[in-house]
């Protein structure tokens, strides 16, 4: 699992930071244990439709319920949302708060 999520960080690193693709998060979802899948929008539209497995925290209570889900800050997280612009906020203020593994699904669920 450690050689996977270096391998993936590096590749990253390489592509311009932590935006993940479709395909990417499928492998990473397939392969790792223990990755927490987070819906950022509101919860109308996470009711509406969402990615099996993913839990609602709307952006504005990024920072307040994290760590009621997410308790290792070496955990890896991967945030959505509609087209990837909330998800990149989450990202931000999750790395500002101290974690270290979290990925943006690049263009949000539109893009599935």
């Amino acid at each position: 699992m450690k050689k996977l999520i270096y391998k993936l960080q590096s590749r990253l690193l390489r592509t311009g930071g932590n935006n993940i693709d479709y395909a990417t998060m499928e492998g990473m979802l397939r392969n790792t244990k223990n990755i927490v899948l987070i819906d950022v929008r509101t919860k109308d539209e996470y009711m509406n439709n969402h990615l099996k497995g993913a839990i609602n925290i709307p952006l504005q209570d990024i920072s307040r319920r994290i760590e009621s889900y997410v308790r290792n800050k070496n955990d890896v997280i991967i945030v959505y949302c509609e087209y990837g612009g909330r998800s990149k906020k989450a990202l931000n203020k999750l790395g500002k708060m101290g974690y270290v593994n979290v990925y943006n699904l690049d263009g949000g669920i539109d893009a599935i």
